[in-house]
């Protein structure tokens, strides 16, 4: 079973094999059954240590949501986000000189012949 952690870590030794396990890129774990049954079992101060993806995915929703219930806290990364585009600015390039000869004239687009349709004889 995938089981994530909620304690940040990125590798755990099962004690009764001595297998190492290493977290991907998201954090999740490939447990076999028997050992992630165990570890879902694990809690300290009522809040479970590890979950699974829906677990995670409705935790993840739910934190989302009360933060942005908070204005406090909307204002704050609307702010953020300007500071940011402020300091990112992308600088406007110098415009062009003009070729010593003049503008180049533009040319007229073509015009492409249509294609003749042939209509069998019935």
């Amino acid at each position: 079973m995938r089981l994530y952690t909620r304690t940040g870590a990125s590798a755990l030794t099962d004690p009764a094999t001595g297998i190492v396990y290493e977290a991907d890129e998201q954090g999740g774990f490939n447990f076999p059954d028997d050992l992630s049954d165990g570890l879902r079992r694990f809690a300290v101060r009522g809040q479970p240590m590890w979950e699974d993806d829906i677990e995670r995915q409705r935790r993840m929703i739910n934190e989302e949501l009360e933060r942005r219930k908070d204005p406090a806290t909307l204002l704050d990364a609307v702010q953020q986000i300007l500071s940011a585009a402020k300091g990112t600015q992308v600088p406007i390039a110098p415009p062009q000189p003009e070729p010593v000869d003049g503008p180049e004239q533009a040319k007229p687009p073509r015009k492409r012949a249509a294609a003749k349709s042939v209509s069998p004889d019935c």
